[in-house]
Parts: C-alpha cells; structure tokens; sequence
C-alpha cells in the first residue's frame, strides 16, 4: 500500500511539472524573471498608496466616533483587510530583501520567478483594495437609538430617593401594559424629572422593552420641525426630499414601522397634539410606539391623555442628606460641627434636588466659618445670599413656571402666599379674603364668584408645582418656592411684597404695597414711617402685645388688615376709609361698639376673638358681605335685630359659638337675644354655619334653602380643636343632627354630608325623611334606634338616583338595623361608595344586599349591585356576618385597597362562594387587617387576599383557623399576633401562579420564605415563638426567612422566644429600628456576626426582658459600628450589666437620646476600664439624657463622658445612689458676659444655654452639681428639679433675668454665706441642701 501511495504522488508531481513547463507559455514566465526589479518597486508604490488610503481611512473612522456615529460594517471589513495585507507585505519584503543578497553573487533563476509571481499577485490584491477604497461611503452612520446619550446623561448622577423609585417603577410597569401608550411624569420644577425620564429609558432598554429610545427637549416653545428632525434621525430617517420637506404623515407611517419604539418628550408646557403636529401615531391601534412625557403642569398630562399619570415628589430628609453629603464633600471623617450645620442647612432645602445641589456645591470645601455664615444667612434670608450660590441655578426653573402663569391674577395669588411664615398651611379662604379686598378679579359682584376665582388660581398653581397640596383646601409653599416667590415679590417693582425679618422697619419699607411680620415687642413696631402704598398687612404673634394706632396713622391706601393675637381698639381702624377687608383673629378687643365706624367694610372676622356681645353698633355695616365670628367661645349674645339690618350680608359664620344663646319661647325681654328667624330674613345669605345646642334651638324653626350650609344641632363638639377645625368651610354643604331632622327638611335635597344622631320615629332614611338624597356623598348614622333599613322599597317607589352619589358611609351602634334595601334595590345604588365603616350592628346578617338590580322605568335584563368604586372597607363587632362580599359583587372590587375585619365572631368567610374563581378579583388591594376572627377559614383568605401582589400591609391577630399562610412576595408590612404553633410552622411565601399551582397539586410542597420588599415585621403574643430568623417553634422545625431590606422589627409578648437570631447569613443592613418587649427568655439581641451589619440602626428600645444579659454576644471585636444611632431606650432588663461595649464607643456620634430605667445590675453604660477621648468629642449631639432607678450605676469616667457631652440640654437622674460624679464638663467656653466681678484665679462661669431641663432625684450621696469654684448658668432652662441630695454643697438660685445658676464651693462659716447673700442680693436662692422645683416662669419652692 505505501508503494502505491508513492508511486500516485511521484506521478502527479511530474504531471504538474509537464503542463507548467510546456503548456504554459513560456513567455510569460520568462516576464516574471526579466521584470522582477520593475515589479519589486511596483508593489512598494502600491503599498505606500495603500498606506495612504487606509491613514486617511481611520481619520475619518475617528471622525465619525467622535459624533457619536457607529461605523459601517464594511468600511470595518475593509479596514481589516488593508490591515492585513500590509502586514503580509512586511513577510514579502523580508523574502525580497533577503534575495537581493543572494543573487549579487550567485543568482538562482527559480527563486527570482517564484518572488516576481508573488510581487505581481499582490499588486492586484492590493489594486482591488485601491478600487474599494475609492468607491467607499460615508464611513459612519447615527445611533438608532439615544441610548448612548441616555446613559451618558444619568445612570453616574441619578440618586434613587423614595419618591424617584416608586414614580420609576410605576412608569416601567405602565410600560410594559400593553394597553397604555401615553405616560405623564410631573413635579415641580428642578424636582428631578428629567434625570429619572433619562434614567427611565436607560434602564427600559437593558430590560430589552424597547429596540429604540428617544429623547428630546420640547421646552416652552417648542420647535417642532427639529423635534421631527431629531425623532427621524434616531430611526435613520430623513424629513427632507426632493420636494423641500415631508409631511408629519410621512414620519407617522415610517414610524408605525418601529415594532418597539419609546418616545420620551421632557419639559411639555402645553398640550400638543402629537399626531397632527409631529406625526407620533399615539392610539390608532399602534402597539409599538410609547410616549413618557414630562412636564411641571398636571393638567398638561390629562389634557394629552395620558393613561397613566405619575408624580415625582422630593426627597426625604434622610435622602437630601445623602445626597448633600455628596455634593459637599462630607464624610464620616468630616469636622462633626460642620456636619451638624450642614444638616440643618440641608433641611432648609426642603428635599428639591436642584436646591441641594446648588448649595452643597457652593459649600464644598468651605471652612466652619463660611458654613456659620451660610446658615445664617439661609436661616435669615434666602437661598441666592450665600456665597457661590448661582443665582440662575438655582431659581431659573421656578422663574420659569412663575413667568409662564397666564394671568396676573394667578401670580398675585401666589406672591400672596409668600407673605406667610415658611411651612404655614395656607387655607385657600384666606386668599378669598385678601383677593376680595384687593379687588384682584375685576368683574365679580359676589364671594361665591371670587372665591370660585382664588381656587380656579391655586389649582392652577398646585398643577405648577409652585404650591403643595395639604389637603381639605390648605396648600404650602416647598421651602426654596417660598425664598423663591420673596425674591419675586421684593425684586419686582410692580409687585413690592415682602416680608419683614428684622425690626422695627425702617423708611426702605416706604414703597412696598403688601407687608407681612410678626413681632412681640411693642417697641418694635415703627412710629412715624408712613406706608403711603401699603395696601395690605399681615401682623401678628405668639403673645398678646398692644398694637397702638400711631402704627396704623401712615397707611392710608390700606384695604386689608389681618391681625393675629393681638390687643387692640377697633378706633385704630376709623380713619381708615378704604378698608374693605379686616380680619381680627384671636385678638383682645376694645371699642368693639367702634364697629359701625368702619362702613367700608366688606369682610369682616373676628374669629377666636374674646367678645361677649356683638353691639348693636354692628347693625350698621351696610356693605358687609361676609361675617366671620366663628369660635368666639366667650360669646354669649347678639343684639335682637341685628342680622336682619345686615342686608348684603351673602355668608355668616357662627359655629363654634358653644355659648351663644338665640331667642326661643323661654327667652325674656331682660335677655332680648336674636332670633334664628332673622336668618331667613336676609334676601342675599347664601352660606352659613351654625352650631346651636338643642335648648336653645326654637321649636316650628325651618331653615329656607341655601346655597352652602354647616349646621350642627344638639351634638357638642370637644374644643380641643386642630388648628383646621378653627377655620371657616364655605363651600360644605353638611348637617349633623341630634334628633331635630324636622328643621332642615328644606336642606336634604342639597345635603352632601348627613350625620344623624338618635333620631327616632323614622324605620328607614328613604323615602321616611327625604326621596333621594341625590346629592349625598357621606352618611353617618349613630344610634338611630326605630330604623330598619336605609332605603324602602315596599311601599313607595324610590327614584334611580336614591344614594347614587354615596361615597362614605358610616353605620355606628344601629342596633336594629337588619339590612340597607329590601329589593328590588334603585338602579344607581351605592355604585359611587368608596368607603364603608360598620360597627356594633348586630341585627345585620348581610352587609351588602344580595338581591338583584332592576329598573324600574325600563324593562330589560336585571343586573346584581357593583361596588366598582368602593376602596375601604372596615368592619367591627358585627357578629352575625358570616361572610363580607356576596358572590354577586365578587367581580366588581377592582378597587378595593383597605379590607379590615376585628371581633366578628361569626365571620367563615370573606366572600360568600369559596370556590369562586379568585384570580385578579382584588388587584387593587394594598392593607389587610384580620383581628379576633375565631371561624375564618384558611381557604378563603390564603386565595382571596394574601396572594394578591398589590398587598403592601397584612395584620393577622388571633384567628386560629387560619392554619396556613400563603402571602404574597410584594408584601411591605407584616404584623402578626397569637398565633399558635400550626400557624408559625406554614408559612409561605408566594405569588399567585404559585399558589395556582400549589392547589392543583394534590400534595402540599412547601414554598420558601422571602419577602424581598418586606420593611417592618411586628410578632405580638407568639408564645411558642422560639426565633425568627429562622422561624422556630416549640417541637417544630425551622424555616429560614429572608427579608433583606426589613427596616423595622417589634416583637412583644414572645415568651419563648430564645434568640431573635440564628442564622449567621443574613445581612441586616437596612434595619432602622428595633423594639423588644416582655421576652423574658432572651439573653441576647444580636450575635455578634449580625452586629456588625447594624450600620443603619437609628432606635434601639428593649422593655421588661428581665432575661436579657447583653446586647450583643461575646462582643470581644476590635470595632463594631452602630454610626446611625440615634435613641437607645432600655427599661426593666434586670440581669443586664452594662449597655455598650467598649468596641462601640467611638461609633456612636449620633446619639441624641439616651433613656435607662429600672435596670437594676447596670453598673455602665459602656463597658470598659479606660476613658477614650475621642468618643468624649463623639458624643457631639446627645441631648437628652433620662438615669432612673439605676442603684448599681457607678460615678466612674466613662459614665462621665455620657453625662458631660457638649450638646446635652435635658438631664434627668433619679434613684441612681452610686451616681456622683461631676456634671458639667470642665472644657466647656467660659462665659462671654461681664465678668467684671469675677476673680479668674477663684470661680469660673460656664454658660450651658443648650440645658432645658435638669431633673434630679433621690442622690443621697451627690456632693456637688460642679467642681469646686464652678459657677454654671443655664439661661434657658426650662425645669430644674433637685430631691433627696441633702448632702449637696451646690447653691441654686434664680436672677432677676430668669436664669438659672449653681455655684459649688468649699465649706463656708455662717458670716461667709451671709456675706455672699448679701453679694448676690438681685437673685433668690435656696438653702443648700434643700429639695427644689421650678418650672419656667415661676418660682422657685420648697419641697418638704
């Protein structure tokens, strides 16, 4: 075989040889030979030429990188190749080169042809590349997508925050719904949108949602030719042909052909109609285009109809301080008093990104002294003072919303709010006052349409994000708005508003036309500055002060005056002919009868104000459209005729009046009061309010209808108000009754918000007291005893609308109320209600009716009762339900969010059907409560509720049926209580696939236990509780649980619980907040593994865990950091020696409170035989400090260094015996005052002004507050309690200022003491030794 393989290649070898010598021609191999130099310098031509082309090549491959371009797939290949063949050129060379050698002395002919041939291969090789090269294209082309632009825009800058995370997560799932097209984000200006818009399509295209995201900026006025161009060009389209420009349809079919396209539009002022304007096919059944929109105006995302509208607010405290931090430049390793300041000045920035930035960039790097001087300055004036703050930056957006408000109205209306205090809840009928008086809305003859106006005005600035909602009509201004809207106001010369920080003003204040300050010193208030453009003023305080009327002489253009606790005589006003609008609230009146002086007046108030009697003077403000006398407690009277000579009178708010008396048929002439009849006398009242007890209320009185009404009779209110009760509600329409329902049978038709109260003889509401009550939106029924049912249908036909408007309703102690309708229920019932409170309504088998729909004017298929719109639903002490939701309604709670249930001892189930098919019923539902629930079934709850992925909050309290827990992974809140050793041992967590699953399988199959959102878990009165992490029980074996971002944990009542835990591998690095109650088993709280990762631990509480020995285990580490720390509370843990180990000392530099009581062996509170200095300079912020029934407690140094830190304001020290050391810390600045009278060498001064109190008890062997020749003083203090100290050599005493000293000094002779007496004769002292109490503004005594 091998022969033969020889013999095949010898002649195959020879055969080659054959056809190359003899059929080729021998002429072109004789060319090869003789051109072989002419071919060598050829090829050196080329490559240079090659060279060339491929230089000028990756110029222009740089070029187009950096515009951001990517480079074409075959200007790539080419590169490549070029690259190639010039490095095979360098091995050719290298042959040639070599050759050149050899032949000058002897040439070899074949070596010479074998070179040529090669040479003349790679000419053409590189002749073809040549070509190419010269035939190439643009070498790059744009990005399909901004995706390069978006990260290189956020993912390094943008700082997750609460509010940016969930607004991040709502926008990503309405991504990915198939039904949404069009996303709003709005916020206030410089609150972060764009960065999380940014963020947003960053991050939507890892997630693979999106093929192609674009970004681009609309602004104010937008220019909607280049937002076409920049959208054409991310998809490789051009918006240009032949014919000039193509048309928006053109770019709307080109961009129909995206299968997965986000469109992000930032900064949208106004609503623009995207097909038609820019050709985004928005709707039009087109799936794969999406639009997120940003914008600072919430209208503008309901007017582009926006499916899904997301809000972005600021940031927390915690997470502006982070992001400060940043900016600045601070560290742990930071000077801790520029920290403290800069804390302070971070909260002045009130969370608004764009204001954190500025200000901590501006700081950065800035010596303590510049960081005093900011603080100042920010405390003082505005944000634009500080050094280095760019003006621009930081209120260029706002000016930007402010100057873009259509009409002057709206902006005075928001340079209105500027003149209150910062943080003020602002209520809107304030603002109806001041635009009334000013008379901004040109045109409007009556409050109701002013106030319509100021509304109108603050929805539009709230929807501006220039004013905060606070609820129930009150906004806010954001902190920076509010520097933002005084720079405006004070800066602009047609506006000249301002507030007045520093008093008393001076002649700069000349020109101003609205003034706002507050003061409580009489001195302070200007006398002879005329105000000759003040139109408005804002005055007030916190104490009772005399306002003279020589203040008042200059301001002759005044047309509103609001005055805020202040003494007064209405005489002040009579000069003032112009006065429209006076508001005296909470003041002390004099020359009340110098009313019917002021007859300009339009408005007047004197709500809070202490008057027994409105004069009959008052009759004579003809031109009064509004009277406010609202919460004049000491009220007693109005002068017979009065109200019905107020003849323009259009509101009159008179609730809150608990001792106003009215005229009934009791009433003698002697006390001659008005009449309620003269209400319905006044042709144009339109609004009033009224509380009237039921003995003053006249028997035949009927109320004539009215446009807006609260009125209250028989049912006394508590006078401890919120400030909100204390103000007026104009726009309500709510009566609550006590039995008299006769006297507003004329106001039913209009009532909104019914409360009735013990009303007897009517079995039902409809049709016994009112046929519709169409426009009922809130009932509330107490102890109505007679009635039965709220609508009845037997008898007497009910109209459709009967409760159609039902948003709340309220059943309290309706002892014989069985049902809400007997059938056929009207049409529209209850399809409104939102939410449902019963309570004690034991005669009720069924909450919700079952009974079929029907129309009674049409004919047609019945339909069941919807609560579509019903959102809460809580239930108590109801024990004849034996199920919530008939099977009827089961599909239509879409919108339940809150279910709870406690004490309904006959409750099986949550609706009705168990089988039902549960699936996606309650996607809406976030809290479930069940307490005390003794027959709830497990199957029910497990399907129906816990699984549901919205669930956010769970709370199960002794329902022992519930024997498994199937919980969903998305809860946030878990809070369980008594459960039994069954119940600890199952259970799970899953979603609801996995449940799906899990009850099709036949065999259980546990699940495991992660809650990867869970935040706070609350374990209460689990007595079989062994641990919990992992979950142990009592002869049960354990499941481990994971929570790793769990931020709060309170267990109470776990007598048995051993450990809290025992796994050593979870991390605990987001826990905040630990509490522990009546574990009398524990020994420890932490293993000394978990310890370490404490490092976000702010509060520490331990109660009566009389087992408890240490905090941490064999705490023997160099270094353990609790740098968060901010309250430590330990009471009644009697076996427990000492608080801290010596290894956490130096990490506790934000320790503010720290509370021992009842620990009977402690003898330190950190453990350790050395003082270390530099956690004395730690402890720069612990302020208060509570030592009670410590008896082991030592005076020793370390316990020193608690009790002498620098920040201290609130000492307290009871029955601590072994307690004695010296308090004040000998380091502290002596006091900068005159010491003239002070010997250096013999007494020291040291101001404490930080100390508020100082409480100090049963110290028997306490020797001195100080060390001998201390002389401390305490400016501020507040209370100072010293008992049972007799050996005490410290002498207390008091000064004529209302500050506090003690002087320790060495044992003195009676003639001594008697000459420092003498010495110190403006002060009262007490005898040393001595029990003392004092409180602030009082004296001191004398305990026996």
């Amino acid at each position: 075989m091998g022969c033969g393989f020889c013999e095949a290649a010898l002649s195959k070898t020879v055969g080659a040889l054959v056809v190359d010598c003899v059929v080729k021609p021998v002429g072109r191999q004789l060319d090869y030979v003789r051109r072989f130099h002419d071919n060598v310098e050829k090829l050196r031509e080329k490559k240079r030429e090659l060279a060339d082309a491929r230089d000028r090549l990756l110029n222009k491959i740089e070029d187009a990188k950096n515009q951001l371009l990517l480079i074409e797939n075959d200007v790539q290949n080419l590169q490549s190749r070029a690259d190639k063949t010039l490095s095979d050129m360098g091995t050719l060379e290298e042959e040639i080169q070599l050759n050149k050698r050899c032949l000058n002395w002897s040439p070899n002919w074949s070596w010479r042809y074998q070179l040529s041939k090669k040479a003349m291969k790679k000419i053409q090789d590189i002749s073809e590349l040549l070509d190419k090269f010269g035939q190439l294209g643009p070498v790059g082309y744009p990005a399909p997508t901004a995706f390069p632009t978006i990260d290189f825009l956020c993912s390094k800058e943008f700082v997750f925050s609460q509010s940016s995370e969930t607004a991040f997560y709502q926008i990503i799932e309405a991504l990915k719904d198939e039904n949404i097209n069009m996303i709003g984000l709005w916020g206030m200006g410089g609150v972060g949108k764009t960065t999380l818009a940014r963020e947003v399509g960053s991050q939507a295209q890892k997630l693979k949602l999106f093929d192609k995201v674009v970004i681009m900026t609309v602004s104010q006025k937008p220019n909607l030719e280049r937002i076409q161009d920049q959208i054409a060009h991310y998809i490789g389209f051009d918006m240009k042909n032949e014919q000039g420009r193509r048309s928006e349809k053109e770019l709307w079919l080109r961009l129909k052909n995206e299968p997965r396209i986000l469109i992000i539009l930032d900064d949208i002022w106004e609503s623009i109609n995207l097909k038609e304007k820019i050709g985004i096919p928005i709707g039009d059944d087109q799936k794969g285009c999406k639009v997120l929109l940003t914008t600072r105006r919430q209208q503008v995302c309901r007017a582009m109809d926006c499916q899904n509208v997301v809000q972005l607010d600021c940031l927390d405290d915690d997470e502006a301080w982070t992001l400060f931090e940043k900016k600045a430049g601070l560290d742990d390793f930071s000077d801790d008093s520029i920290k403290i300041l800069a804390n302070q000045i971070a909260k002045k920035c009130g969370g608004l990104p764009i204001a954190i930035v500025s200000l901590g960039s501006a700081l950065k790097g800035k010596t303590h002294h510049e960081w005093q001087a900011a603080y100042r300055r920010l405390k003082d004036r505005r944000l634009t003072e500080i050094e280095d703050v760019n003006e621009e930056n930081a209120y260029v957006c706002l000016e930007a919303s402010f100057d873009y408000l259509k009409n002057m109205e709206t902006k005075t209306c928001f340079l209105l709010c500027s003149l209150f205090l910062e943080d003020d809840e602002i209520y809107a009928e304030n603002l109806v006052g001041y635009a009334w008086g000013l008379k901004l809305y040109k045109g409007m003859d009556s409050i109701k349409d002013v106030r319509s106006e100021v509304l109108a005005s603050i929805e539009t600035l709230k929807n501006s994000g220039l004013l905060l909602d606070c609820g129930e009509r009150h906004v806010k201004m954001h902190d920076v708005v509010h520097q933002f809207a005084l720079w405006i106001a004070s800066s602009r010369k047609e506006v000249s508003f301002g507030t007045v920080e520093t008093l008393p003003m001076d002649e700069s204040f000349k020109h101003y036309k609205a003034i706002s300050f507050e003061t409580d010193q009489t001195d302070e208030l200007p006398k002879g500055v005329g105000f000759p453009y003040l139109k408005l003023l804002l005055h007030g305080g916190n104490s009772f002060m005399e306002t003279s009327s020589e203040f008042f002489e200059g301001m002759k253009a005044l047309l509103v005056c609001a005055l805020n606790h202040r003494l007064i005589s209405l005489s002040t006003f009579q000069f003032h002919m112009n006065l429209q609008t006076l508001y005296l609230i909470d003041c002390q009146l004099f020359d009340i009868s110098m009313l019917g002086k002021l007859k300009t007046l339009h408005i007047l108030s004197l709500s809070r104000s202490h008057i027994t009697e409105l004069p009959t003077e008052a009759g004579d403000l003809e031109n009064l459209r509004l009277l406010d006398l609202s919460y004049c407690y000491e009220l007693q009277r109005i002068t017979p005729n009065l109200i019905r000579r107020l003849s323009n009178l259009e509101e009159l708010y008179l609730h809150g009046c608990s001792s106003l008396k009215w005229a009934t048929e009791n009433s003698t002439k002697r006390e001659s009061y008005s009449s309620l009849s003269e209400l319905n006398l006044l042709p144009k009242l339109v609004v009033i309010s009224l509380d009237i007890s039921s003995e003053h209320f006249p028997d035949g009185f009927v109320f004539r209808r009215l446009w807006s009404f609260d009125v209250c009779i028989g049912i006394k209110k508590d006078r401890r108000y919120q400030k909100r009760d204390l103000e007026t509600c104009p726009i309500s329409r709510s009566l609550r009754i006590d039995k008299f329902v006769d006297a507003c049978k004329q106001l039913f038709e209009d009532v909104e918000s019914l409360q009735l109260n013990n009303v007897e003889g009517h079995p039902n509401l409809i049709p016994s007291l009112d046929l519709g009550f169409r426009k009922l939106t809130s009932l509330d029924l107490r102890q109505c005893h007679s009635m039965q049912c709220l609508i009845d249908t037997s008898k007497q036909q009910v109209p459709i609308t009967a409760l159609s408007n039902l948003r709340k309703l309220s059943l309290s102690r309706m002892f014989h109320l069985e049902e809400m309708c007997n059938a056929p229920q009207p049409q529209g019932f209850l399809q409104k209600l939102e939410e449902v409170i019963v309570s004690d309504c034991g005669e009720m088998q069924v909450l919700f009716p079952i009974a079929e729909l029907r129309s009674r004017e049409q004919e047609g298929p019945s339909r069941h009762l919807s609560l579509q719109s019903v959102k809460i639903v809580e239930i108590d002490r109801c024990n004849n339900f034996k199920y919530i939701f008939p099977m009827s309604v089961a599909s239509s709670l879409g919108q339940l969010h809150t279910l709870k249930i406690q004490s309904c001892s006959q409750l099986e189930d949550i609706i009705q059907d168990r089988q039902v098919a549960y699936k996606c019923l309650l996607q809406s539902l976030r809290e479930v409560s069940l307490i005390d629930l003794p027959q709830l079934k497990k199957m029910n709850v497990n399907g129906l509720l816990l699984t549901q992925s919205s669930l956010q909050k769970l709370k199960v309290h002794n329902c022992p049926q519930l024997t498994h827990f199937n919980i969903s992974t998305t809860i946030k809140e878990l809070v369980f209580g008594k459960m039994i050793n069954e119940q600890s041992s199952n259970l799970h967590s899953c979603k609801y696939e996995e449940l799906e699953q899990d009850q099709a399988s036949s065999q259980h199959h546990p699940l495991p236990i992660c809650f990867p959102n869970l935040i706070l878990i609350d374990i209460l009165e689990c007595k079989s509780l062994k641990s919990l992490f992992p979950i142990t029980v009592a002869q049960g074996s354990s499941k481990k649980l994971n929570a790793p971002k769990l931020q709060t944990l309170k267990i109470e009542s776990c007598f048995g619980m051993e450990e809290i835990i025992q796994d050593s591998t979870i991390s605990f690095r987001c826990l905040r907040e630990l509490q522990v109650t009546n574990c009398n088993k524990l020994k420890f709280l932490f293993p000394l593994c978990i310890a370490n990762s404490l490092v976000k631990l702010q509060t520490l509480k331990i109660e009566s865990c009389f087992g408890l020995e240490e905090i941490i285990q064999d705490s023997q580490a160099s270094t353990i950091s609790f740098q968060c720390l901010r309250e430590v509370q330990v009471t009644e843990c009697n076996k427990l020696k000492f608080l801290f180990p010596m290894c956490v000392a130096n990490s506790l530099g934000q320790l503010q409170t720290l509370r021992i009581k009842g620990c009977f062996q402690l003898q330190e509170i950190i453990q350790g035989p050395e003082v270390l200095i530099s956690m004395f300079q730690g402890l720069a912020r612990l302020s208060k400090v509570k030592l009670i029934y410590l008896p082991q407690l030592k005076g020793k140094n370390i316990n020193d260094i608690v009790l002498t830190s620098p920040s201290l304001h609130l000492l307290k020290v009871r029955d601590c015996p072994q307690l004695t050391p010296f308090i004040v810390p000998t380091n502290i600045q002596v006091f900068e005052g005159d010491e003239s009278n002070v010997s250096k060498d013999e007494e020291k001064v040291i101001s404490l002004p930080q100390f508020l109190s100082l409480e100090r008890y049963e110290l028997p062997d306490l020797v001195s507050f100080s060390p001998v020749g201390y002389h401390s003083v305490f400016p501020f203090l507040m209370a100072l309690q010293v008992r049972g100290s007799p050996n005490i050599t410290t002498r207390f005493s008091v000064d004529s200022e209302k500050s506090v000293h003690a002087k320790t000094q060495a044992s003195q002779s009676v003639d001594e003491i008697i000459v420092e007496e003498a010495a110190t004769a403006q002060e009262t002292a007490w005898p040393i030794g001595s029990d003392i109490e004092r409180e602030h503004d009082s004296d001191f005594s004398i305990e026996d």
